[in-house]
């Protein structure tokens, strides 16, 4: 498979590809809507804002964090509202610019330049990596979704004309992107801090939870014993290094597609509880108000929507549907 090759859309391919960057311009919506909240109405609010630049700058290690600092001194000399307002302005404006489906490159753009600014100091790079952690942040997943809408982005804007390929070479970047995303933590889900930690990666997260939501929680804990803690991190950590090396490969993915959605899934409703517990002070403030792994479904959307797209020989491109 040749990196830079086209990647073409037939008409149904792009009605659900408008269709799918309006649900992430929803899903962005609703986390800048919490981010809002946090940030500049709820009483404390620059104070939250602050703590969440603060927390990153000391999770991170030793030598990472006078970059972390810059942040955090440039918020409060710029002030907490005015970065804090700022942030959620710009957000705002991404989640309207992909509901609408208007300057999408230019959303685009912005959108993975805004995920890597918030995953450097708000996510601190995904640390601390201890007690098991292996997920990197929710914002690279982002970062890597706007990459897929950045290579789409011509499709988006020229509806109705003969040009219904996508940029190839950045839609198999983003796909080789979200591969190395799914390797890291796979690499992690090997050692055994996880290996050896598995089940308390579920029982963790109950303590907060809505009622519900605590008696699943603890019925799928009892399922894991049952099984064996171990089995099941070993089961777990062999899942994400196929789905790792399909994604990079560029091999399987008809199976693996649909396998890393189901899987993203199971992760959001067990081990991270549904995203919850939801916190204008906590979730929202670092951009994952529907947890982590739900935000992986969406770059493996994009996979779906442009599978065929893919997959399609030359000849086929251009040929009604």
């Amino acid at each position: 498979m040749k990196a830079d090759r086209a990647v073409s859309f037939d008409t149904a391919q792009e009605s659900k590809l408008h269709l799918l960057v309006g649900v992430f311009g929803l899903v962005w919506l609703v986390n800048a809507g919490f981010q809002a909240m946090a940030w500049l109405v709820v009483p404390g609010a620059k104070a939250n804002f602050i703590h969440a630049l603060a927390k990153s700058t000391s999770a991170v290690p030793e030598w990472l964090r006078p970059l972390q600092t810059i942040g955090l001194h440039g918020a409060e000399a710029v002030g907490a509202g005015i970065a804090a307002g700022g942030m959620v302005l710009v957000a705002i404006l991404l989640g309207v610019a992909l509901l609408v489906r208007k300057n999408v490159a230019l959303a685009a753009v912005a959108g993975i330049v805004y995920s890597l600014v918030c995953w450097v100091f708000l996510d601190g790079f995904g640390y601390p990596y201890a007690g098991g952690q292996t997920d990197p942040g929710v914002f690279v997943a982002y970062a890597i979704a706007f990459l897929f809408l950045l290579s789409v982005a011509p499709v988006l804007e020229r509806p109705g004309t003969d040009v219904h390929s996508a940029d190839g070479r950045l839609w198999h970047a983003a796909r080789v992107a979200f591969g190395l995303l799914w390797l890291f933590d796979a690499v992690l889900k090997w050692l055994p801090a996880f290996l050896l930690h598995f089940a308390s990666q579920i029982t963790s997260v109950i303590p907060g939870q809505p009622h519900w939501i605590a008696v699943w929680l603890s019925f799928v804990a009892e399922l894991v014993h049952a099984v064996g803690p171990v089995l099941v991190a070993v089961l777990v950590a062999l899942a994400e290094t196929l789905i790792a090396v399909g994604l990079l490969s560029g091999r399987w993915l008809r199976l693996l597609i649909p396998v890393g959605i189901l899987y993203s899934l199971m992760v959001w409703i067990t081990a991270e509880a549904f995203g919850g517990p939801y916190s204008v002070a906590g979730t929202g403030v670092r951009g994952n108000v529907l947890g982590n792994v739900l935000i992986y479904v969406i770059p493996f959307l994009f996979l779906w929507v442009g599978y065929k797209a893919d997959k399609r020989e030359p000849s086929e491109r251009h040929r009604p549907s």
